[in-house]
């Protein structure tokens, strides 16, 4: 992801300036710094010393450390999902940041925030209120993600984007996992989240599917809307009633309607958008409590899991 940020703030240049990138790999640094006319600092701290918004698109493990550091340097951060690997180093970086003289702009890089399809999304669930959201993140076994279970690696993005669509808090999660390739860490899981309001949203996340799904579904009480972001498709299916004469009584049409939209990179729109932030000292669209409160569910997920593993098969349950 670093490379691709790194390309994004080359081409933003009437907003900004890519004065350079850190990687413990000094060749590939030095490769992605020539690519796009930047320097490659020898050090993470010569870097930050030199900058005023870094980007943090390090390893999950690192993204506390490297977003403690940036913000004792002063600088405004963009850090790539998640936060950090535990709400209680989230929490830390939320109470740095509000204990800085000047307080720096922290954006948390959900990415799927920005997906256009995703935010056309919003504005259908803002007009047909919502019964059930139904959610598939699944994909191939990849070896380079061995840090983290598939809760926090995939699941988390639609975790963010329900949490966007759902305007109820939070009742209760019961979910359950599997691990297949992993020796500690689960590559199947699937939850389901019940909001006060009655909304209820299954989520399924897989690192051990060989198809690549992104899908989406909401159930409403007078449309269907579907969305697929592999094809870049949003669909609304409407039930209309219409009278015809005495004898032809009442009949029933479905209308489709297939929804645009634009062509538009969800990162471009993340960085834009953390840029005009920085500009005019804006609270972020995804603050660090946003980044916080996702951590949260993916530990409720995860805490409703193991109740699963501790017993003989019967699904974990958390009340919230």
């Amino acid at each position: 992801m670093g490379s691709h940020h790194a390309r994004v703030y080359a081409a933003l240049t009437g907003a900004c300036t890519l004065a350079g990138v850190y990687d413990p790999d000094a060749d590939r640094a030095a490769a992605l710094a020539a690519r796009w006319d930047a320097k490659a600092y020898a050090t993470l701290e010569d870097m930050l010393r030199e900058v005023d918004v870094v980007s943090v698109a390090s390893p999950s493990s690192l993204h506390f450390h490297h977003t403690a550091l940036a913000l004792e340097h002063g600088l405004d951060v963009l850090v790539e999902k998640p936060l950090a690997t535990t709400v209680e180093n989230a929490r830390m970086l939320e109470r740095m940041a509000s204990l800085r003289p000047k307080k720096p702009v922290v954006q948390v890089g959900h990415i799927e925030h920005f997906n256009p399809a995703i935010v056309e999304l919003r504005k259908l669930v803002a007009e047909y209120q919502p019964i059930a959201i139904d959610m598939q993140r699944l994909g191939p076994f990849d070896g380079r993600i061995s840090d983290t279970d598939v809760v926090q690696d995939l699941m988390l993005h639609d975790i963010h984007v329900l949490t966007t669509l759902a305007d109820s808090p939070l009742a209760r999660v019961q979910a359950s996992g599997r691990r297949v390739r992993s020796d500690e860490h689960t590559d199947y899981a699937v939850a389901t989240f019940v909001f006060e309001s009655g909304l209820i949203a299954n989520l399924s996340a897989s690192r051990v599917t060989e198809d690549k799904i992104r899908r989406l579904t909401v159930t409403a009480s007078d449309a269907h809307i579907t969305l697929d972001s592999m094809n870049r498709s949003l669909e609304l299916s409407r039930w209309t009633s219409l009278r015809g004469g005495e004898s032809a009584g009442y009949r029933q049409e479905s209308v489709l309607e297939r929804v645009f939209v634009p062509i538009e990179e969800p990162l471009v729109a993340q960085i834009q958008s953390f840029l005009r932030c920085v500009r005019d000292r804006a609270v972020p669209e995804v603050p660090l409590q946003a980044g916080t409160a996702c951590l949260q569910l993916v530990d409720a997920v995860r805490e409703c899991i193991a109740a699963q593993a501790a017993t003989t098969g019967a699904a974990g349950v958390l009340a919230l």
